[in-house]
């Protein structure tokens, strides 16, 4: 199979590697890698390298990230999203303000990483000390948020539009602009539409994969664990011709960057 980015909808539930796994085995190759972990709750894009595309993720232009963020209010939780258990409670607030408020969020800004986060210290994932029970925080990074734009609000809940950098963290924003709000919040829902040059209409479903490797678009059905009961799946190159069709290639993704056409000659003198 050729390499290629093959940019999938992540399904709320999954963890990236999960995906990761699934798109390694209906295809049979190996070398699989995601660009950006996805948190389980969370769904979107996922983009992934197959192959010797792998060499080119150092090299993608990912600076811009979008999402679609739900932030519950009145209650903050240790982990940010639904997943944890409550941390603080405040009233909710009147919203009188919130114009000001999400104002005040766009621009570069220092943040600092969530205790259930990927983030090293010492060599060790912060998640991995948060499990254990210790209290680790890491140095506060800088970010820039591009951009806040309200789609939809109720009495206990906002629903964002984030154009934000790399790097930053919506769980960590939801809380921060609820207290700038006079409350407290996590995520209840988040979506990536972007991440750099892969955007949403990009993405193949969990359904639309399940309908190219097994005939169905029951995905959980045709994807159960081994083991389970699972779906017979089509002759695998069958289904890498179909996959194929839906790659993303390197030079494509990798656009922002200076092409040099080089002739024939010089080839052999570069390599």
């Amino acid at each position: 199979m050729r390499p290629g980015f093959l940019v999938m909808d992540k399904p709320p539930g999954w963890t990236s590697h999960d995906v990761v796994a699934v798109v390694r085995a209906v295809t049979g190759v190996k070398k699989v890698g995601h660009t950006g972990t996805l948190d389980p709750f969370a769904s979107g894009v996922l983009p992934l390298a197959l192959g010797k595309a792998t060499r080119a993720i150092r090299f993608l232009d990912e600076k811009l990230k979008v999402y679609d963020a739900t932030i519950s209010l009145g209650a903050s939780t240790t982990t940010g999203d639904p997943e944890g258990e409550v941390l603080r409670e405040a009233p909710l607030p009147n919203f009188e303000n919130l114009d000001e408020v999400i104002a005040s969020f766009i621009g570069p800004r220092m943040q600092t990483p969530p205790a259930y986060s990927a983030v090293k210290v010492k060599g060790k994932p912060l998640y991995k000390y948060a499990r254990e029970g210790k209290t680790v925080e890491a140095k506060a990074r800088p970010i820039e948020i591009f951009g806040l734009e309200v789609l939809d609000q109720s009495a206990d809940s906002l629903r964002i539009l984030i154009r934000c950098s790399r790097g930053s963290y919506a769980r960590v924003l939801a809380d921060d602009i609820a207290v700038a709000l006079g409350s407290a919040g996590h995520l209840s829902a988040l979506r990536r539409l972007q991440s750099g040059p892969f955007e949403l209409n990009h993405c193949l479903s969990m359904s639309e994969l399940a309908d190219i490797v097994a005939g169905t678009d029951d995905w959980e059905a045709a994807f159960r664990r081994r083991g389970d009961d699972r779906m017979p799946w089509k002759p695998r190159d069958e289904v890498r011709a179909r996959l194929e069709e839906r790659l993303m290639s390197p030079f494509e993704v990798l656009s922002h960057l200076p092409g040099i056409e080089v002739p024939q000659a010089g080839i052999a003198a570069i390599r």
